[in-house]
């Protein structure tokens, strides 16, 4: 088991991400339209009479749950002394035990060329990116050929951490 603290922690917001700032703000003014629409006024939404209960509960669902998230959700990268998590607001957490990787690279080069780039990662695919703004990041490569490229703001820092804790030693930049 690990250190209970890591040695290098960052976190990456998804509110960054222009999309899911529009799709909060949208989701939020339809949930509080519906709320003020259909109980403050008592109007009918349309041709559909919509009980108050309902439009009560569906208006906070979409008023208040993308709020929170917006503020809440993100991708949070750390090294420990024997694995690095990664924890992804939008699909679980990932853990790479450093015992098992055989390269660690820094990848400065824009990785959406030839990633499969997504938020929510699966562990049957060859080749994964955790990230959320950046193009760049760190690479790992696993014994079994998979790769799992871990996106980050400061990858030169993300590396350092790695390589301080990695049993294998240095390794060089990906040009």
């Amino acid at each position: 088991m690990g250190q209970s603290s890591p040695t290098y922690r960052e976190e990456q917001f998804y509110r960054a991400l222009p999309p899911f700032t529009l799709l909060t703000v949208v989701a939020a003014l339809f949930g509080w339209f519906l709320i003020v629409w259909v109980v403050g006024l008592g109007r009918p939404l349309g041709a559909l009479d919509m009980p108050k209960w309902l439009a009560l509960v569906l208006g906070l669902g979409f008023g208040v749950v993308p709020l929170l998230a917006y503020g809440r959700l993100r991708m949070l990268t750390e090294v420990y002394s024997d694995h690095v998590a990664v924890m992804n607001g939008m699909s679980g957490q990932l853990r790479l035990p450093l015992a098992d990787v055989t390269e660690v690279v820094v990848r400065k080069d824009d990785i959406r060329d030839d990633y499969n780039v997504r938020n929510l990662g699966r562990l049957t695919t060859t080749r994964t990116a955790y990230n959320v703004t950046t193009p760049s990041g760190v690479q790992l490569t696993m014994r079994d050929g998979r790769q799992f490229l871990i996106g980050s703001l400061r990858p030169d820092e993300l590396e350092a951490a790695i390589q301080t804790v990695w049993p294998n030693g240095r390794a060089g930049d990906l040009k």
